[in-house]
């Protein structure tokens, strides 16, 4: 059978397809043309009517496609130029994109991905239409290029060779170029993701935005480049699936599904958890445990009036150097079933957010950055204190709101970033010193310090049983070259994502009175009005999420009294390691997040109000050495101390020194 009657033969099979399972869609659609110009075909469908068919469609996806548009066009002739675009959904042939090779090329495939990068919309050629210059006669040419445009060889009517474009008389498609990259779940750490190019065209523009976890359908082609004359390959997409759901793509078998039920059941699940969360470093169990939360993650709530309610809980470290901070990021990294490493020292704002850049072709697009590409994962950004200020205020909105707001070379965006965020930060001056607030020893500004739910200080103190320990575990790491898992790796992979997909736990009203009886206790802890505040509902918030996270991680459908309490306890561990006053011993919610305590405060307001009796007394300056004498005499406070306020308030402007050793009120 020759090639023409080869496809009169598809189409008459697509003409069949149509009247049986898609008469009225079909109908509809010819109806609705051209405001509608997509009639979407489930692939399993045209299976089941014909095999043979759905496997050409794999092999020769343009010719199959073009028969189809044709059938579509002899079912109503009536209505004239009736280009449907027939778009096949649940495609079976999905290929990962690392072996999306050349040997797929010309085939019909489906790929999943993260939008990593989206262009402008452009217009194509579809029919140009060309002028002869010498009897002025018209002539049509279907473009199939998109790189050079194709004129007629010859003039039908006078056999001249030189025409002219008429640009307003020839019709347009508006086309896309799109990237993405292959799902972080898919990565082993280190592998650097697989990218693809998309071509997307009439009505699928504009349908992506970067971070977008789509499903991509459509003929894997290739094309050259004239700069470099190498070949590069491309989908040109044929449908969109988006793929929004929580790990989809990690799929689990029913096997799988068995197990995870069966360890949800074990009496010593939470310590096991723990214990498998980066085995090869001792100790720190709050820490770990603060860790395998986080991991789970507690239930996210969009509210009627639109507000949401973030689930996602996220951590900071603080502490010194070589206790294996970079080594949990990096074990968490790995084991999150979605997640993304990034050090601060090579990130800069656009690489955590989004950036603009600019496409081949000179204008401007959206790339996604670390937040935006480990939306619905984890993010884990190490050496946090060491980026620069303006890049760390990109951090703000996506860790209270989840969102990223880009205004950007013209272009107005607001991305997800659905993520939790696992943070590791070093003391400014080596080592941590508890005496001192949070702010003077980390170079992060307050309204960071105050969107992590969990702060953990961590300090390498010399204690002889622990260090004994320490060495006794590295040691026998070494030795044996192997490490002890309580749950293998790829099982507690597989575990996390059935949780985080299938459990969304509600609060028991025995939670709800624990909860309730911890916060307004603890909030008038310190007598009330006159005390420094030790929690703000932001905590309680924190404290609810860690709940929620602990009986995700039992498979749990609502939170109990032990998960709130629970919650309580590892929230009250961070406040009482970062937040105790050292003079009054109560705890100052201001000193976990970088700002100034209570009693410090006071004793600002102290010197200053010494400033103001010296000024009346001294004519209008009040000599330093005096002040410093009568504020240890009157109020105990330390020379070292005053020096530091005054240092301070001469900075902010509140105080200046007239002459050398007096100060004066600004």
């Amino acid at each position: 059978m020759n090639e023409s009657a080869k496809s009169r033969t598809t189409v008459a099979k697509f003409e069949e397809f149509f009247s049986t399972s898609y008469k009225d869609d079909v109908f509809e659609i010819l109806e609705k043309f051209p405001d509608e110009r997509s009639l979407n075909i489930d692939y399993n469908n045209l299976e089941m009517f014909n095999p043979d068919l759905a496997d050409l469609l794999i092999e020769k996806p343009e010719e199959v496609i073009q028969s189809a548009q044709q059938a579509i066009k002899n079912i109503d002739p009536l209505v004239k130029d009736a280009d449907v675009n027939i778009r096949f959904e649940n495609l079976t042939n999905i290929i990962p994109l690392k072996i999306l090779l050349s040997k797929y090329i010309g085939t019909f495939v489906a790929a999943d991905g993260i939008v990593r990068k989206t262009d402008e919309i452009r217009p194509r050629i579809e029919t140009a239409v060309f002028e002869c210059r010498g009897c002025m006669r018209l002539h049509e040419v279907e473009q199939t290029s998109n790189n050079r445009i194709l004129e007629p060889s010859l003039c039908s009517e006078c056999g001249g060779r030189f025409f002219r474009l008429l640009q307003e008389d020839s019709r347009y498609i508006d086309t896309q170029t799109a990237r993405m990259q292959e799902p972080l779940e898919n990565l082993s750490g280190g592998t650097e993701p697989k990218q693809m190019l998309m071509i997307l065209e009439d009505d699928l523009v504009d349908e992506l935005n970067p971070g977008d976890k789509v499903r991509i359908t459509g003929t894997l082609k290739t094309f050259r480049e004239e700069r470099s004359g190498k070949f590069k390959n491309y989908i040109y997409v044929n449908h969109i699936e988006a793929l929004e759901q929580e790990f989809e793509e990690l799929h689990l078998s029913e096997e799988d599904e068995e197990k995870i039920i069966e360890l949800s059941q074990d009496p010593h699940i939470y310590d096991k958890i723990i214990k498998s969360t980066a085995p090869s470093i001792k100790g720190y169990r709050e820490v770990k445990e603060a860790i395998a939360l986080q991991l789970f993650g507690g239930s996210a709530k969009e509210l009627e009036e639109g507000t949401r309610l973030r689930g996602d809980i996220h951590i900071l470290f603080v502490g010194d150097p070589g206790i294996g901070k970079s080594q949990m990021l990096k074990y968490v990294s790995k084991l999150a079933p979605r997640s993304i490493y990034t050090s601060g020292k090579g990130t800069t704002g656009a690489g955590l957010t989004a950036a603009a850049v600019r496409d081949e072709l000179g204008g401007w697009s959206l790339e996604a950055g670390a937040l935006v590409l480990g939306d619905q994962g984890n993010v884990c950004v190490d050496e946090l204190d060491k980026m620069r200020s303006e890049d760390r205020s990109a951090l703000h909105e996506a860790l209270e709101q989840q969102t990223v707001s880009i205004a950007k070379a013209g272009i107005m965006a607001t991305l997800n970033s659905r993520c939790s965020v696992l943070a590791a930060a070093n003391p400014k001056f080596g080592r941590f010193d508890k005496y001192k607030n949070l702010a003077e020893q980390i170079d992060l500004p307050a309204p960071i310090l105050s969107r992590f739910d969990l702060i953990f200080v961590i300090q390498d103190n010399p204690e002889v049983e622990k260090d004994s320990e320490i060495a006794e575990h590295i040691l026998k790491t070494h030795q044996e070259n192997s490490i002890g898992y309580e749950i293998e790796p790829e099982l507690l992979r597989k575990y996390i994502a059935y949780a985080r997909k299938n459990v969304n736990p509600e609060l028991t009203d025995e939670a709800v009175t624990v909860l309730k009886e911890f916060y307004v206790t603890t909030r008038n802890a310190n007598n009330g009005d006159d005390g420094p505040v030790p929690i703000t509902a932001r905590q309680l918030e924190a404290i609810i999420r860690l709940a929620q996270a602990s009986a995700k991680l039992k498979l749990k459908p609502v939170v109990e009294k032990e998960d709130a309490e629970r919650a309580i306890r590892l929230n009250l561990f961070c406040l009482k390691e970062m937040g105790s006053d050292s003079e009054t011993g109560k705890i100052d919610i201001d000193k976990v997040e970088g700002r100034t305590p209570k009693s410090d405060r006071d004793k600002i307001k102290t010197v200053m109000d010494e400033i103001e009796l010296l000024e009346e007394e001294y004519a209008g300056q009040a000599p330093g050495n005096i002040l410093i004498s009568n504020l240890a005499d009157k109020y105990n406070i330390s020379e070292d101390k005053v020096e530091g306020i005054i240092k301070n308030l001469k900075n902010k402007g509140v105080i200046y020194e007239p002459s050398s050793g007096h100060y004066k009120r600004a």
